[in-house]
């Protein structure tokens, strides 16, 4: 006489129970974890894109972000520096992110960067370092014009961020003591057009530079441990 075998015979539904759950774990954890341990592993992956390789700003008398415009502080920075080398070297990464819904057009240019041992005043990013780094860590300072040329506008989307990594010299009682180093972006003028779209209204009589309510947003003071 044959045995008859029960159709489910053999069947273990608990793998397919502890997958279900294992996707549903990922969806819920993966979203906060995820980015920031592979911002940790490597920034550039996921961190975001270089800040020099956001898109430039074209017609701005004509293109503009609405929402961009009528946004108040959306900028937020955040600063992480390595120890300096042997060799003096302190390098540092940047991260600029937009907190809002709109795009918004900062000036960056990457050689004109102020690194110094207080706050100049001077528009555009900078970096505030004590102790004061070594002679010929300091960046340009050209004078800043009551309009910047699109070229050196770069446009940062709707909850986008972008990094910028800074290598200086650092002093040897930075060496030896080490240091802090706060970021800063500051923006004190709207900015006028340096040229107007041709056969276009110019919509907006400025660059839209002007969104932030005091002119300037810091990050956070952070320390810079002594070389090993």
């Amino acid at each position: 006489m044959t045995d008859v075998v029960p159709a489910d015979a053999g069947y273990n539904p608990n793998p397919f129970i502890g997958i279900i759950l294992l996707i549903v774990l990922l969806v819920f954890v993966l979203p906060d974890r995820l980015p920031q341990f592979i911002s940790d592993f490597s920034p550039y992956f996921f961190a975001g894109i270089p800040c020099a390789r956001l898109p430039a700003a074209r017609d701005l008398a004509a293109h503009q972000s609405v929402i961009g415009r009528s946004v108040q502080d959306p900028l937020q920075l955040a600063v992480a520096p390595a120890a300096p080398e042997d060799s003096g070297a302190l390098h540092i990464r940047l991260t600029v992110s937009n907190n809002s819904l709109g795009t918004l057009p900062i000036v960056f240019q990457e050689d004109n960067i102020v690194v110094a041992a207080g706050d100049g005043g001077r528009d555009g990013f900078g970096f505030i370092v004590a102790p004061e780094p070594a002679e010929g860590a300091v960046g340009r300072q050209a004078p800043d014009p009551v309009g910047y040329e699109e070229s050196d506008i770069r446009l940062l989307g709707p909850r986008q961020r972008c990094v910028h990594a800074l290598a200086l010299v650092a002093s040897q009682d930075m060496i030896d003591n080490g240091g802090t180093i706060r970021a800063y972006y500051r923006m004190s003028l709207p900015g006028e057009h340096q040229t107007r779209s041709e056969g276009k209204p110019a919509i907006y009589a400025d660059q839209g530079l002007d969104f932030l309510s005091e002119g300037v947003v810091f990050s956070a003071s952070v320390d810079i441990a002594p070389g090993e």
